[in-house]
């Protein structure tokens, strides 16, 4: 695809999807609180492919995006083989970081399932250390960056943790 073609186009939001596996349950017979992470990472999929630093970008083995930082807030429990959702909007980026944020919802029954905001570094495979981002991936970065800019940021993004906090909606 030329980058041409690919500068016309930008979801807004990025569209993932996958469904609630039966390893992912718990005891509880709902998602296990580890495996959000494994549906947000599924979700998150489109947007890397389209940036140039999904998992082929991996497997050429010099470079990955690793999440370093992480916040869920779990709205509703998903059962096993529920069909899920996952919308990915950037929020910002530098030379090293990129800065998302994701929403989960059962695909059918149309309810916010969780919410996540996540950083990933960019890392070199070699040396195991931070890295830049390549030029293509950083420009396809501005172009996705350009147009959700707009996104009406949820409380939930930046906020902090603790008893005090009540969800907003």
């Amino acid at each position: 695809m030329n980058d041409t073609r690919r500068a016309a186009h930008v979801p807004d939001p990025y569209y993932g999807y996958s469904e609630v596996k039966p390893g992912w349950l718990d005891a509880n017979g709902h998602m296990n609180v580890g495996h959000y992470v494994s549906a947000f990472d599924d979700g998150s999929c489109p947007m890397f492919d389209d940036i140039g630093l999904g998992w082929d970008y991996t497997e050429a083995g010099e470079a990955s995006v690793f999440m370093v930082s992480s916040s869920i807030d779990f709205r509703r429990e998903l059962r096993a083989g529920a069909p899920l959702e996952m919308t990915t909007r950037l929020l910002g980026y530098d030379r090293r970081r990129i800065h998302v944020y994701q929403e989960l919802f059962h695909r059918e029954e149309r309810y916010l399932a969780a919410q996540a905001e996540f950083v990933f570094m960019h890392v070199s495979l070699r040396s195991r250390g931070v890295s830049n981002i390549p030029p293509a991936a950083m420009q396809r970065l501005a172009e996705i960056h350009a147009v959700h800019a707009g996104f009406r940021r949820p409380a939930f993004i930046g906020r902090p943790i603790g008893l005090d906090w009540k969800p907003r909606s």
